[in-house]
């Protein structure tokens, strides 16, 4: 009776590992996806869907992923496909995709050169390149290092890992897919970029000494050019702003706007178009620790909008850090500091789709803004403001790291508005009763937190945000946001704070000193009821 029983045992045993098995080899074959996130980081967003269902001729994409990789390169490819697998389920028959491992592509005349290595004069080993290895050269997709460890032995392999998008004769490439957040962003933006008839046009407003988007600010730019058609215009030389152009940039300008200058921005909003204005009180060069001053002549244009800028820069004890470099001796070290001069604010508007989803977003430099009421048809929205614990600093400015910051400096403490947008039917700088169909202007007080120096992952989204917003393109802004929001654990006490640590560390010791007393106990009651 006893031996029939383990059989049984055994047998059930054996079948729900089967079965396990089993399971898991039909799940490699079929697609299917639970977001359980926050986020819905592994749902593919709106925006993705409108584009894919918008599509009128097909787009392939090839994904080249060498393969039996190590994780978490193999992980990546896995998602990659899974991902193409929802796009195709949502093209309708417009979306189209190969999954391709370049090896698999090799001829016999490729596998020969493989073996045909030499040395360089460096003793360095060379080969001739395959065909397949010239294909995706010529199509921007470069090999990899990747180590493997393979009969027990750590190897350096060259692997493939890379997109290539087809449209008509127009192709476009994510060269190296090395994580897979932000991905859905990347391969629908470039969907998007190929396929749709008009692309906008975005300008920087030139002149006035102000950030040179090439250098000061082209991690930035560089991204925008991607999305949309970038340039930049004089308005010293025309009266008006081109009517295809869909938004303006206003960034960091040093001399006054004339008359003129504003009537033609003035004029670019009333027609229902967005500007941002970022404007700064200083231009700070943290290598001399000087400053220079700013004056861009524009605080009564952007009072008749209702937005006053005001003096002084915004300094917060909720702040980022500098690496400072200091002399110990015949010793250079760095030593992070913190810099209230840059604030990071924790208001940034959880439901405005330009900050939405946005967390650890640098301020530095900023000038409080100061709100008129709104006036009807016009909607008025703080999207960035400091900490309660912030201050505002007037002229001259210490931008010294390393100074002693002291309670005494802190004047008026309290939350000091950063960034605002205005919207809606805007009254004309011109006065009259000429009002904007449906204007939109973004104000910032400063605009070093686009420049390079401090520009971060939620930065560079907020940037990108921000000319959606203005172009009336707000589809990508939620998707651009996932991975972003940071998930803090909730603040508690001490009290609940050592219960849980103790529980972690008892728990699950006594948990199983008290499964073994409860099987102890069985077992002896089952041996009194034999023995009976």
């Amino acid at each position: 009776m006893q031996q029939h029983k383990r059989i049984d045992k055994s047998v059930l045993a054996v079948g729900i590992v089967g079965s396990l098995v089993l399971a898991n080899v039909i799940g490699l074959a079929l697609f299917g996806r639970l977001d359980l996130t926050a986020d819905k980081a592994f749902t593919l967003g709106a925006a993705t869907k409108t584009v894919l269902a918008e599509l009128k001729e097909p787009v392939t994409v090839r994904a080249y992923f060498t393969k039996d990789m190590p994780p978490p390169y193999s992980t990546n490819a896995r998602y990659v496909k899974d991902l193409l697998d929802e796009y195709f389920t949502h093209g309708h028959g417009n979306f189209r995709y190969e999954f391709i491992d370049p090896m698999s592509e090799e001829t016999d005349a490729d596998k020969e050169k493989k073996k045909d290595v030499k040395q360089d004069i460096f003793g360095r080993a060379v080969r001739e390149a395959t065909s397949v290895e010239r294909e995706l050269q010529g199509l921007g997709i470069p090999p990899v290092q990747v180590r493997v460890n393979e009969a027990d032995k750590l190897e350096v392999k060259r692997a493939y890992m890379g997109l290539a998008i087809v449209f008509g004769d127009k192709k476009e490439v994510i060269p190296v897919v090395r994580e897979t957040a932000g991905l859905e962003y990347d391969l629908t933006t470039l969907v998007r970029k190929m396929t749709r008839e008009k692309t906008p046009k975005v300008a920087l407003v030139g002149g006035h000494d102000g950030l040179d988007p090439e250098k000061a600010m082209a991690r930035v730019w560089g991204l925008l050019g991607q999305v949309y058609q970038t340039s930049t215009i004089d308005l010293t030389k025309q009266a008006e702003v081109p009517d295809d152009i869909d938004a303006l940039l206003i960034v960091g300008p040093k001399t006054p706007f004339s008359a003129a200058e504003k009537h033609a921005i003035d004029g670019f909003v009333m027609k229902g178009k967005g500007v941002a204005f970022l404007l700064d009180a200083i231009r700070p060069d943290l290598q001399t620790l000087q400053s220079e001053d700013m004056n861009h002549g524009l605080g009564d244009l952007l009072a008749a909008y209702g937005v006053v800028i005001k003096p002084g820069l915004v300094l917060d004890s909720r702040c980022a850090t500098l690496n400072v470099t200091q002399q110990r001796g015949f010793m250079r070290i760095m030593q992070p500091v913190q810099y209230p001069f840059v604030p990071l604010p924790e208001g940034l508007d959880p439901q405005h789709p330009l900050t939405r989803g946005l967390a650890q977003v640098a301020f530095p430099f900023m000038s409080p803004l100061e709100l008129s009421p709104a006036s009807e048809g016009v909607k008025v929205e703080t999207l960035v403001k400091s900490s309660p614990r912030a201050w505002v600093q007037e002229p001259p400015y210490n931008l010294d790291p390393m100074q002693r910051w002291t309670q005494e400096m802190v004047k008026d403490e309290g939350t000091k508005a950063l960034v605002v947008s205005v919207s809606g039917a805007l009254k004309s700088y011109a006065g009259g009763d000429a009002k904007a169909t449906n204007g939109r202007i973004l104000v910032a007080g400063g605009s070093s937190f686009l420049s390079d120096q401090f520009m971060g992952k939620g930065t560079e989204a907020f940037g990108m945000n921000l000319v959606d917003w203005l172009v009336l393109d707000e589809a990508l802004l939620a998707m651009r946001a996932r991975g972003l929001n940071a998930a803090p654990l909730a603040e508690m006490g001490d009290g609940a704070r050592n219960t849980i640590k103790y529980v972690n560390i008892l728990g699950l010791p006594m948990a199983f000193i008290g499964f073994g007393l409860v099987r102890w106990r069985l077992r002896e009651k089952r041996r009194r009821d034999l023995a009976a």
